[in-house]
């Protein structure tokens, strides 16, 4: 009798305080989130006064095996929006721009984040307008084509979007008066991916001539990698304005190369022909052959190393890695430094020249490799109308692996589905892809596969 009155004391003094925490709770409606996303299934739904695990407040996602958008477009690894002030801004104009298009303009240009298109770009001429996917600039009126350029001036730094404009309208324009079927400012070519209305992963791509660039939007991260930007002629003048698209990049770096000690130059400078190791795809019209989380850490060891150099060496280079971080805006540029700030001593410099004395009139080479940067300068060869090739330079930064966030490199966390979540080697893109068993490669560090393969001195050329 002892142990039942004292049980029978324990059970109604839970009960009481079971009531009393009752009495205190609000049940809140949660929503499943399978995908995890950021949000709910409006289908399966859970009343609890904590958030339990697995569940979210919103109910907004109509397909939670994937994907967070209400449209056509539900695409694994899509997250809710953010509620950035600056992305709010950018979704908004997006949103202005795709609501001034047709239904057919906005048919055409639109597509999901998933889709091979998201890779598929190219720096040669957009030949009449048709080699490329989505709608160009000429399709658009002046005021949705203000709408777009409006669009891109929120991604951009001033000193980007100046880059960008004398690329597209300064440059093209000049090409345009020798022969206007091949280059053309009304050529460029905009693909709008994923759904801003409804979710809070979306990006576009700016395609054509010397310029490709791919923007992305992932909840509160913003990107514009890869980005390609040349120009031939790259210093000229047009309609009486007159333009040097890369003299920072091409003058930056001479400084830092002309500044460098004799132990410095040897460690720094290669023999090896210069040609863009990353670039685009060898045919128009093809993916983007470095496209999914491809790890170029084999370039670390390659080069001068950021450890190794001189206070000034240093400091010379980071005024060079800046100049390409902060084409973007520069709130996303700071949050893009900090990865690489953090990675700086794991930062190398390679230089390639044909002369003995670089100078602004001189073609060269440099490329920088740190883990969340990568970056390649050339000179190309002149491709006709008497001009120098100095004068012909094409440039691509790069995020090359990003493992530690959840940002992803090139193309977000999109790009790992190409590769299915596995990271492989730059090498063995080129050692086990059929397109590439018949050419010769030229990387300028040496690498052990397993599986026997192993790296050989080759020379790899690309066409521009």
């Amino acid at each position: 009798m002892k142990y039942f009155s004292i049980y029978l004391l324990f059970f109604v003094g839970a009960l009481l305080t079971s009531c009393e925490s009752s009495e205190n709770c609000t049940e809140t409606t949660w929503y499943e989130d399978a995908d995890n996303d950021g949000l709910g299934d409006p289908d399966a739904t859970l009343e609890a006064c904590e958030q339990p695990e697995g569940y979210v407040a919103n109910g907004n996602d109509t397909d939670d095996n994937g994907g967070g958008t209400t449209s056509d477009c539900d695409t694994p690894s899509e997250v809710a929006q953010s509620t950035n002030t600056e992305i709010e801004a950018m979704r908004q104009a997006m949103i202005s721009f795709r609501n001034s298009l047709s239904s057919t303009l906005l048919s055409q240009a639109t597509t999901c984040l998933d889709d091979d298109r998201f890779y598929t770009w190219h720096n040669t001429p957009n030949s009449n307008g048709t080699q490329r996917d989505g709608i160009i600039y000429g399709d658009l009126t002046e005021d949705q084509l203000a709408d777009f350029k409006n669009l891109l001036q929120l991604f951009l730094s001033d000193g980007g979007y100046q880059k960008v404009d004398e690329i597209t309208m300064l440059a093209e324009g000049l090409l345009n008066t020798e022969n206007s079927s091949a280059w053309n400012p009304d050529y460029y070519s905009i693909d709008m991916f994923g759904d801003p209305e409804n979710s809070g992963s979306w990006g576009f791509q700016l395609d054509g001539h010397h310029l490709a660039i791919n923007f992305l939007v992932h909840g509160d991260n913003v990107s514009i990698v890869p980005a390609f930007l040349g120009g031939e002629p790259a210093v000229s003048s047009f309609n009486g304005t007159d333009f040097d698209i890369f003299k920072d990049e091409r003058d930056l770096a001479l400084t830092l190369y002309n500044e460098l000690s004799t132990s410095e130059n040897a460690a720094a400078v290669s023999s090896s022909s210069h040609s863009m190791e990353v670039g685009p795809a060898g045919t128009p019209g093809d993916v983007d052959p470095y496209r999914g989380d491809y790890d170029y850490s084999g370039f670390a060891g390659t080069g001068l190393k950021y450890s190794d150099m001189s206070s000034e060496t240093q400091a010379n280079l980071i005024l060079v890695m800046k100049e390409y971080v902060y084409n973007m805006e520069t709130a996303f540029a700071d949050a893009w430094w900090t990865d690489i700030m953090a990675n700086l001593d794991d930062t190398y410099f390679v230089w390639i020249d044909e002369v003995d004395s670089p100078t602004t009139t001189s073609p060269f080479y440099y490329r920088i490799y740190n883990p969340y940067l990568w970056v390649e300068y050339n000179s190309e060869n002149a491709l006709g109308g008497g001009g120098a090739d100095y004068n012909h330079v094409h440039t691509i930064t790069r995020i090359p692996n990003n493992p530690s966030t959840s940002a992803g490199g090139d193309y977000g966390v999109f790009a790992q589905m190409i590769n299915k979540g596995d990271v492989k080697t730059l090498f063995e893109h080129y050692a086990m892809a059929d397109h590439h068993k018949a050419s010769e490669m030229l990387f300028d560090y040496t690498v052990k596969l397993a599986h026997g393969h192993s790296h050989h001195s080759h020379t790899h050329s690309h066409i521009h």
